[in-house]
């Protein structure tokens, strides 16, 4: 749990003024690479795309996935933002909705893939594993910047668990912020005081680390069946069909309001309501793509 890895002096400014190199935005990064290199090595291998057309397509979805991601949140919390437009650009202080994002590069995949006359189900089936690859690597930056925290873990008489010995193998506890020696660069965490020590949390943003990576074997496993040889979509399918499942599972355990919890009286949070149609979507091409006849596979 480090939200700063290191800070950058500035010659500008007051004394000590220095640009923060945060973990969130490291492993980001490292996880786009990641994801990058998988769709790269399945589509090159088909011959459908080259690395260059691949990186490219890849740091378009990335721009697509921040900008829908901070639209959808702006929607979701409208009132933070009025009379203060200015703040609708500052992503650094958090607030992404990753459903948004998804749908915007989805939108703009499609766009992008029809104009060029491209297979699209072949390269959302490569992107389905990159995507998967790459929000496992990047989870662990929310964690790092206590971001998309979990709930507070409760003792049998309902009240906060505070003593460590008396915290699950599985807790982990934010640190506050210390101005001097300590944790210094602490400011920077999205965790609220209210969330961070003494109290112990689920380590939910883990938890969605290691679904992504469940949901990536997932598709590993289809990709090598028999039923999905010859037959585009099967990957695109199983990603619709197991991340909403795995997300609505771990929407259980997150402690931020800011996520929209009881969607139209639901009882549902945004996420897992989103969630919803979009595995709907996986069920139905699912079936189109069982119903045709599969391609011969060199």
């Amino acid at each position: 749990m480090l939200p700063v890895l290191f800070k950058i002096p500035l010659p500008w400014g007051d004394e000590g003024t220095a640009f923060p190199i945060r973990m969130f935005g490291v492993l980001v990064i490292l996880g786009f690479l990641a994801g990058t290199w998988l769709v790269s090595r399945s589509l090159s291998k088909r011959g459908i795309l080259d690395k260059e057309s691949t990186f490219d397509f890849c740091f378009y979805l990335l721009l697509m996935g921040i900008v829908g991601s901070r639209l959808m949140y702006v929607i979701q919390e409208f009132g933070q933002f009025r009379g203060r437009f200015l703040k609708v650009f500052a992503i650094w202080e958090g607030g992404l909705v990753w459903y948004g994002g998804f749908a915007l590069a989805a939108l703009f995949a499609f766009h992008w893939l029809f104009k060029r006359k491209l297979p699209v189900l072949e390269i959302t089936d490569a992107c389905a594993l990159g995507l998967a690859l790459a929000l496992a690597i990047g989870r662990w930056g929310c964690f790092c910047a206590g971001d998309d925290y979990g709930l507070r873990i409760l003792a049998e008489d309902g009240s906060p668990i505070v003593l460590p010995e008396h915290a699950p193998w599985y807790a982990v506890q934010f640190p506050q912020a210390v101005a001097d020696g300590g944790w210094p660069h602490y400011e920077y965490s999205e965790c609220p005081p209210d969330y961070r020590a003494p109290f112990w949390l689920h380590p939910v943003q883990l938890y969605m680390s290691l679904a992504n990576f469940v949901v990536l074997g997932g598709l590993l496993v289809i990709e090598r069946l028999k039923a999905a040889r010859g037959r585009p979509g099967m990957l695109t399918a199983g990603y619709l069909l197991l991340y909403p499942v795995a997300r609505f599972v771990v929407e259980f355990w997150r402690g931020d309001l800011d996520r929209g919890v009881d969607v139209l009286g639901t009882g549902l949070s945004f996420s897992q309501a989103f969630g919803i149609p979009v595995f709907l979507v996986g069920v139905a091409l699912l079936r189109r793509t069982l119903s045709r006849a599969p391609r011969p596979v060199s």
